[in-house]
Order: structure tokens, then C-alpha cells, then sequence
């Protein structure tokens, strides 16, 4: 299967193209040899892949991270988010690309809370007429370095919220996800969007235990934080999928 992948050199995109190309898939980076110093937020560097196609498929994961950054710069996060995923559903469209997955969040499902869950939820919405599924991605490790765990790892960590829960899920686990998503993408195209997850919450003070974290902890609710967030893999283990990784088994 011959892919087109945004994306493709973030942590999840890194992961995802080794895991993908050790089982036979093609995988054709967006900012690859043909397109490199891309921008996903312009038409004209879309237009540049046309020489490419025809692909089976499109894997978007390109995209502005993080829920407080995005309040401190809304827009930053409107023109990317929403304005590049805007493009490559045209893109795919034009193309006659019947296979788009494209990274949503867990915060779609609450995206009033905060402007990176809004344009989440706004991509959603725009993605109902395409031939596509949103995938909805948990709390992702090992990630970004400005998350909880790794700054643990650091010793950056001044106080934890003991009353927040998370569903973590190892980019292992939501790589196979994925490719069970190219696999069965007509079956589950219905849904439009899909929880990646494991299905399961932790603590995060149980995970700042695990870390060896001995500070100060609080119960608050940062502006734009979710307390709980929960996968419902139900769709996914139908198919026979279970993720294979605990947090705090590491």
C-alpha cells in the first residue's frame, strides 16, 4: 500500500514510518524529496505532490501539539491545524484518495475546554464529506519533552495534580492501531472518528510515583486541562486489537 504521510518526522510520524515500512507498506514523506521544506499550510507545496500520485492512502499527523500553548496563541493554531488539514482533504479529494486518516485528540471530545481541542473538533467537522477517519489520539508516550513524564525524567517538575487521570498510550500501540485502520478502513470509514487509547485511566500521581517523584501535590484544574480522559477502544478490539504497553510497567 502506497502512503502519503504528513508528519512525517515528528515522534509519532518517526515511529509509525519504520513500523509501517518494516511490514511492506510504501511510505511517501510529505517534506520527502520532492516536497522538502514543505508547508502544509500552503496549496502550492500540496500541488507539488501531484507528480507523486497516485497514493492508496493518506496518514495526516502534521499539526500544532499541546494545550497551552494554544491558548496563549489561538490562531497560530487555527491557521495550522484547521487551515493545513483543510488543504490536504482538498488534496485528497482532487486526487480520488479513498483512505484519509488524519490525527485528531482527545480533546476533540471536550473541545470546548481549550483552543488546540476546538481545532480538533473543527477538523472533525470539516473532514464528514471526505472519505475519512479522525483518530483520536490519548495522552501519547514516550512524547514531546515538554510533557509530564519527561520532565520528571528531568526533575522540572515543581508540583503535580493529583486529581488528574489519564489514558496513556505507547506509540507502539497506537501504530498498530493504525495500520488495523488502513486494514479495515471501509468497515469503520461510518464512525468518522475513532479513540485511540488503551481503554484504561492512571493516575497521574500514581505515574509521578513511578518516576520517583517526591514533591508537592495538589488538587487544581489548570485553565484548559481535562481531569479524566478515557479511550473507548470498543471498535478497535473488535477487530482484535489490544494495546501491548503500561506506563508503569517501564
Amino acid at each position: 500500500m502506497r502512503i502519503l504521510m504528513t508528519g512525517e518526522e515528528g515522534m509519532v510520524g518517526t515511529y509509525l514510518t519504520k513500523y509501517l515500512t518494516d511490514r511492506g507498506y510504501d511510505i511517501i514523506p510529505f517534506g520527502g524529496e520532492f516536497g522538502k521544506g514543505s508547508d502544509i499550510t500552503k496549496a502550492e507545496d500540496w500541488n507539488k505532490l501531484l507528480d507523486l500520485t497516485p497514493f492508496d492512502g493518506i496518514i495526516h499527523l502534521a499539526a500544532l501539539a499541546g494545550v497551552r500553548p494554544s491558548i496563549e496563541d489561538p490562531e497560530l493554531y487555527y491557521n495550522n491545524n484547521v487551515g493545513g488539514t483543510k488543504l490536504m482533504l482538498e488534496f485528497a479529494e482532487r486526487c480520488g484518495i479513498k483512505r484519509v486518516l488524519y490525527a485528531s485528540s482527545s480533546n476533540a471530545a471536550e473541545w470546548w475546554t481549550n483552543p488546540y481541542g476546538t481545532t480538533k473538533k473543527m477538523n472533525e467537522i470539516q473532514a464528514e464529506n471526505y472519505s475519512s477517519i479522525g483518530m483520536r489520539f490519548h495522552t501519547i508516550w514516550p512524547g514531546r519533552d515538554d510533557m509530564l513524564y519527561k520532565k520528571l525524567e528531568r526533575g522540572e517538575v515543581s508540583f503535580i495534580n493529583a486529581n488528574h487521570f489519564r489514558d496513556m498510550i505507547h506509540v507502539e500501540d497506537i501504530s498498530s492501531a493504525i495500520k488495523l485502520l488502513l486494514e479495515n478502513f471501509e468497515a469503520l470509514a461510518f464512525l468518522k472518528a475513532v479513540d485511540i487509547g488503551t481503554g484504561e485511566t492512571i493516575s497521574v500521581a500514581d505515574i509521578a510515583k513511578a518516576y520517583g517523584y517526591e514533591g508537592e501535590y495538589i488538587e487544581e484544574n489548570p485553565e484548559g486541562e481535562r481531569v479524566v480522559t478515557k479511550a473507548d477502544i470498543k471498535w478497535l478490539t473488535d477487530l482484535g486489537w489490544k494495546p501491548k504497553w503500561n506506563i508503569l510497567d517501564v
